[in-house]
């Protein structure tokens, strides 16, 4: 036939529609503006230039169904996560919705369909990794190809950080267990000191703990975290609190004269490292009283009137005694 003038007669379509048909003088013919994922029937017959025409001949081609574009996580939780896609191109006319498939490492994949460019995953463990896989669908069950996308869920922080009670030298505090965390191995990280000093760094299983070994009358930061078994850590939660300033212990009259007294009193307990003074107050009643300051155990008050009832108070940065 290379000397014979012809022409070759094609015609495209997808079975039960109308056919596209063209007529070139190549070996070869470009359809486009077909239908994404969808089978079409292609013929080609020869045709001289009388009009004579042969038998067809035939294939069938399946175009491609593109997958969603740019899976994207935009948002992790504790037991959720947000994650969206770009619808693919040449779908705006036909029919199609998403199929959402993610698992954590040794479980069965939760499967689930949306028509929406978006999806919430719900229910999800905390501190863990999960696998995401989005495809497009068609009306006749046909899918893309998979995209995929890998998110880890957040490490829920210990929730109502407490502080029960404070002492001299010690403070307890305590905090709810996270939630989502009831079939998952954790422990909790707990931080403290004063400022200008180095933290204090315990761990313990349980949601409460004693610190000891505390500073009278200082002011104490506190955080706490969880702890998985493979070091992962959640946010601190914080709090602060203040131990309380011990007062004087055994305030004693050791002598009387007619215009002076000597008292003393022992230094309260847990004051060793810290710099402290005391401050007296007396006063006779109906008078302003007399205040002054020692760093010593004992003083003696002078310029008393004879015969005369004293009230006097022995202060501690805080914490008064009177006798």
């Amino acid at each position: 036939m290379e000397k014979v003038p012809q022409r070759f007669f094609i015609s495209n379509c997808i079975p039960g529609t109308d056919p596209l048909t063209a007529v070139t003088d190549d070996c070869h013919k470009t359809f486009s503006n077909l239908h994404p994922g969808t089978k079409y029937t292609v013929s080609v017959a020869t045709v001289l230039n009388n009009g004579e025409q042969s038998e067809p001949v035939s294939t069938t081609v399946c175009t491609i169904l593109p997958a969603p574009d740019q899976l994207t996580v935009d948002s992790v939780d504790t037991t959720s996560a947000a994650v969206s896609w770009i619808q693919p191109p040449g779908l705006d006319q036909t029919q199609h919705h998403y199929q959402i498939s993610y698992r954590c490492s040794g479980t069965e994949p939760h499967i689930t369909t949306t028509s929406s460019p978006s999806i919430t995953l719900s229910d999800l463990k905390p501190a863990t990794e999960y696998s995401v896989t989005v495809c497009a669908v068609l009306e006749n069950g046909k899918q893309s190809q998979l995209v995929l996308t890998t998110l880890t869920t957040v490490l829920p922080a210990p929730d109502q950080l407490t502080v029960d009670s404070v002492d001299t030298t010690s403070a307890a505090v305590s905090w709810n267990q996270p939630p989502g965390l009831d079939q998952t191995q954790h422990q909790y990280q707990i931080s403290y000191n004063c400022p200008g000093t180095e933290p204090h760094i315990t761990t313990t299983s349980s949601h409460s703990i004693t610190l000891s070994d505390l500073q009278g009358g200082t002011q104490y930061s506190v955080t706490v975290c969880t702890v998985l078994e493979n070091g992962k850590q959640s946010e601190l939660v914080s709090t602060t609190f203040t131990t309380i300033l011990p007062a004087p212990d055994q305030l004693t009259v050791d002598s009387v004269d007619t215009t002076s007294a000597a008292v003393s009193w022992n230094q309260p307990p847990g004051l060793d490292q810290t710099q402290h003074h005391y401050q007296i107050s007396y006063c006779c009643p109906g008078t302003e009283p007399h205040i002054t300051t020692t760093s010593s155990h004992s003083i003696t008050l002078s310029d008393l009137q004879p015969a005369t009832q004293y009230c006097h108070c022995l202060h501690c940065a805080g914490k008064w005694k009177a006798k």
